[in-house]
């Protein structure tokens, strides 16, 4: 008796589904493996060391010792007591007394000549003649007034005296005074006029003498240019 054999039975839509599905999950499943999200089987694992008996395999941690920054003391600056300022006594002017005019100058600058002028019986090298005369505000003689000659002459001290009208070979009211003739320049000669009762009646005045033969004759004549004040 034959059997009937069986058509085989149509495969239907659903295994094709789920091999899709399948292949869908493997991809995936690959995909997070490279990503490293899940852990992949074909990687060696790191094999564990061997410790010693009571060490565990703990990082070591490394203490790092940081450089100290010396710190340098600051240096406290002592305030200094400021000193008290002194009170600076006030100066006190005095009033410097004003001088009085002269009633009397000398007339011109005081020159020099040779002697052989007034006194040719003398030579040069013997003296020195130093005369003038005194005259008021008209040009007219005065007389009885008072010369002195002072300072020094050649490092000596002088100290002569004369008046008016005693030697007229000057003039009416001529003086003079004769001195030895060192022939050396000399600026430390003084003259001035007094009245009779010692007081200046001219400024005190510094003759410059040359000390050459043609100037050996010196004249200084004074001249009034104002009223004694009594």
């Amino acid at each position: 008796m034959a059997v009937p054999m069986e058509q085989p039975k149509k495969q239907t839509g659903c295994g094709s589904i789920g091999a899709g599905v399948l292949l869908l999950a493997l991809v995936l499943v690959v995909l997070l493996m490279m990503l490293g999200i899940l852990p992949n089987p074909l990687e060696p694992k790191p094999t564990a060391t061997n410790l010693p008996v009571g060490q565990t395999n703990q990082p070591i941690a490394k203490t790092v010792i940081a450089p100290t920054q010396s710190v340098t003391p600051t240096q406290t600056r002592t305030q200094e007591p400021s000193a008290t300022p002194t009170p600076e006594p006030t100066l006190t002017s005095t009033p410097t007394p004003t001088e009085k005019p002269m009633p009397f100058v000398i007339k011109g600058m005081p020159k020099g000549y040779p002697n052989s002028m007034l006194f040719p019986q003398y030579t040069c090298e013997q003296y020195l003649f130093i005369g003038g005369e005194v005259l008021d505000l008209r040009e007219a003689p005065v007389y009885d007034l008072t010369i002195k000659l002072g300072g020094t002459y050649g490092g000596t001290p002088i100290d002569k005296t004369e008046v008016s009208g005693g030697v007229t070979v000057y003039g009416q009211s001529g003086f003079g005074f004769s001195l030895e003739n060192l022939r050396i320049r000399e600026s430390g000669l003084t003259i001035q006029l007094f009245d009779a009762n010692g007081e200046a009646l001219s400024a005190l005045t510094y003759l410059s003498i040359t000390g050459n033969c043609d100037s050996n004759l010196m004249i200084v004549n004074f001249k009034q240019v104002r009223e004694i004040q009594p």
